[in-house]
């Protein structure tokens, strides 16, 4: 396994520009952060307690 493969990430659908990317977790460890992989718009969805165990959103 590549380190790439082996990084934490949420899958991503854009609908911005209707198109999918993933987020990976950051250094710290306090939250998801990516790019829309087409406009660049930014995402963050935050790490803590209460939260989801899902690996999939929509982002509008």
């Amino acid at each position: 396994m590549s380190k790439e493969e082996s990084k934490k990430f949420l899958g991503v659908m854009f609908n911005c520009c209707n198109v999918y990317g993933r987020i990976y977790k950051n250094k710290e460890g306090t939250h998801y952060a990516g790019f829309c992989p087409k406009c660049m718009k930014p995402i963050k969805i935050k790490i803590g307690e209460g939260g989801t165990s899902e690996r999939f959103f929509n982002s509008y």
